[in-house]
């Protein structure tokens, strides 16, 4: 049992009723989206001309595709209808519309030779308008039904022509839904390998392009062809993931194969309570609908599980049903089947009469097969022949195509060659130019740079060490002429000794910037106790703190030792500690805390100073603009301490950055690599 696939297929049609002639109180219940679609036909009826509108005409077609399962005889209506309302307004598509649904009824009653004229005109007309869809529609269709008549070279050049054209118009659904044609007629070969690989191949292309619909559909025929190889255990993975999909969508029309497709996996593991369970749930569905071609396999399965559970009076009505379907569209094998079914019934309730009648039954059809069979093995081997021949007239085009795509390939890698060639002989001459253009800017960059520092350096010792130096000249100036007395000269010493220490720490500042831009700054990684570092630290900056009454407060405990440079971290702290008692004011207070990361401790300087504002959070650390404020008590910096703080830590393998609120306070934090961590690293 194989379905090939074509989009209202199971190959089950769809109803299609034209509403003028069928009341639509006779329709069974629908979805809402066949009502919605119902209503608009209704709309559109009345409207005036509307069956000169091609809007509805293709309504007319989606609705039938939606409702076509049901009864054939609406089908062939609406069908000449579509026909003949297109011809009237010279409307091909709609025309092909109807042609393709024409064929699909006289497919159904079994009038293959029809079913094939109205797909072939449908296709050719289709061509020639250039409308690929009902191309792609057309074509398939036309292969299937030269399927139906053991016709598989016809069928496969179909196939192939449809593979090529979804190929050069990238329509990744139809090359699905060919390669899954061309997969069945390996499967009626029994080449089920080669009907596995392009399902498999199918199913890859059907879930990149996340098309659920048609990806179930494969699965559905995929589990087919592991079924007919006896592998439970894949047929049972691609139908439950095919019935999940179907159910999720509600895709009722392929939901009646995929649960025969499971009943009949429980069928041959011999579990016929489940299998019946799941035969029935497609026979819900197949209640609503007129194929009676599908509805023979289904009650031949649930035969065959009735026969297993020993209820053969069940087992008899199913497979009488079936063969009364098969005996009407006049199908054989099938015939075959159920008589074979019913005498194995008749002789196991012992009904001797029972038994006999359906043995003659048996023997006249299969006498008639084997009459036919010579004759059809014939056309099958010829066939056979013509579809090997058309597979390697396909393949040896394909290779006349690769073969022209690489001489095309090594044209262009000859012009690209070329072109490369005559390129490196132009970067070759220019090379030495270049490379002296980079090392000319280089240098320029380097003496501008150095300049730069050179005038800032200046700068700064112009404008705030000239100063406070300037005041110490003039005081010992007037010591020295004794304009002022000894005594007087004392009193000024607190202030003399905090102008000294400030120049001091600026000094100190300026050296260590000074180096690292102009012979680059020299990194010592060693063990560092930060807890010693910041003791030092407040011992050196505590007199500041005690004449503005600043609480400095210590939280790092001994324990917390960095892989760090001991000098940069130190100068760093002192200039982070410094600023802070710089914008804290009176009775203000400062914790140097230390907090333990995974690889790394996190060091901050908090204060309750006056804070930053949004704009100089902006300004810090920033190497081409000098930002600096006076303190809470007009004490002045030169605003290289931040700038040299980030270069420092940055040479430490950590990072530092700011958090402030006006009017609360300011925490600088920075990391600074943990000493196990980088000892276990080395």
């Amino acid at each position: 049992m194989f379905h090939t696939i074509i989009w209202y297929r199971h190959p089950l049609f769809v109803l299609l009723l034209l509403f003028c002639l069928i009341p639509i109180g006779n329709l069974p219940a629908q979805t809402s989206e066949k009502d919605s679609l119902y209503q608009q036909i209704q709309a559109y009826q009345k409207l005036k001309n509307y069956q000169k509108d091609t809007a509805y005409i293709n309504l007319l077609y989606t609705y039938g595709r939606k409702l076509s399962y049901y009864n054939l005889d609406s089908l062939l209506i609406i069908s000449n209808s579509s026909i003949k309302l297109s011809k009237s307004i010279g409307y091909k598509s709609g025309e092909i519309q109807g042609l393709i649904n024409l064929g699909s009824y006289y497919s159904e009653i079994g009038e293959q030779d029809n079913a094939i004229a109205k797909f072939h005109t449908a296709k050719e007309m289709a061509e020639q308008s250039q409308d690929l869809e009902l191309a792609f529609r057309s074509k398939n269709l036309l292969a299937i039904e030269y399927e139906y008549k053991d016709e598989y070279a016809k069928a496969l050049n179909e196939y192939l022509e449809g593979i090529e054209l979804a190929k050069t118009s990238k329509n990744n659904t139809w090359l699905t839904t060919f390669y899954v044609n061309t997969s069945h007629l390996y499967s009626v070969q029994e080449d089920y390998e080669q009907s596995i690989f392009f399902l498999i191949k199918a199913t890859e292309i059907n879930k990149q392009g996340n098309d659920d619909k048609i990806t179930a559909m494969t699965l559905a025929n995929l589990t087919s062809s592991y079924l007919e190889i006896n592998d439970l255990n894949n047929a049972t993975k691609s139908v439950d993931e095919s019935i999940t999909i179907l159910e999720n969508l509600n895709y009722t029309e392929w939901l009646t194969f995929a649960y025969e497709l499971k009943a009949d996996i429980y069928l041959k593991q011999q579990k016929y309570d489940e299998a019946l369970q799941w035969f029935m749930k497609s026979e819900k569905i197949h209640d609503d609908i007129e194929q009676p071609r599908y509805k023979i396999p289904l009650y031949t399965g649930i035969s065959k599980a009735y026969i297993g559970l020993k209820n053969y009076s069940q087992a008899k009505t199913y497979a009488e049903n079936s063969l009364a379907i098969a005996e009407q569209l006049n199908i054989l094998d099938n015939q075959q089947q159920n008589l074979q079914l019913l005498y194995d019934i008749n002789k196991t309730t012992n009904n001797t009469t029972g038994a006999l009648h359906y043995l003659e039954q048996l023997k006249k059809v299969s006498d008639t097969i084997n009459e036919n069979k010579n004759e059809k093995e014939l056309r099958i081997l010829k066939s056979t022949l013509k579809f090997d021949q058309e597979k390697e007239r396909y393949l040896a085009e394909n290779e006349q195509k690769v073969t022209r795509q690489k001489y095309y390939f090594y044209g262009a890698l000859l012009a690209v060659m070329a072109a490369l060639i005559i390129i490196f002989i132009l970067k070759r001459n220019n090379k030495v130019q270049n490379r002296l253009n980079i090392e000319l800017k280089k240098k320029e960059k380097h003496l501008n740079h150095a300049n730069n520092t050179k005038s800032r350096l200046f700068s700064i010792i112009a404008h705030d060490l000239r100063g406070p130096i300037s005041s110490f000249k003039s005081m010992f100036n007037l010591v020295g002429s004794g304009e002022i007395s000894t005594e007087d000269f004392m009193s000024f010493t607190p202030q003399m000794s905090k102008d000294i220490d400030s120049i001091s720490f600026t000094l100190n500042n300026l050296l260590s910037w000074g180096q690292t831009q102009m012979d680059g700054m020299v990194t010592n990684m060693e063990i560092t106790n930060i807890k010693e570092i910041v003791d030092e630290n407040i011992s050196l900056l505590s007199k500041t703190a005690i004449q503005k009454s600043i609480a400095i407060h210590s939280k790092v405990e001994d324990n917390v030792l960095t892989w760090s440079d001991k000098n940069q971290i130190s100068i760093v702290i002192r200039n982070l500690t410094s600023n802070a008692l710089k914008f804290t004011p009176e009775n203000g207070v400062i914790i140097i805390g230390a907090t333990e990361k995974e690889k790394y401790y996190e060091i901050n300087v908090k204060d309750t100073g006056i804070g930053l504002s949004k704009e100089a959070l902006n300004k810090l650390f920033k190497k081409d603009e000098t930002f600096t404020t006076y303190g809470t008590n007009n004490e002045k910096g030169t605003g290289l301490g931040l700038v040299l703080c980030k270069e420092m830590i940055e040479n430490n393998k950590g990072r530092i950055w700011v958090e402030s609120t006006l009017n609360e306070g300011t925490c600088f934090y920075f990391t600074v690599p943990k000493a196990n961590s980088q000892i276990a690293n080395s």
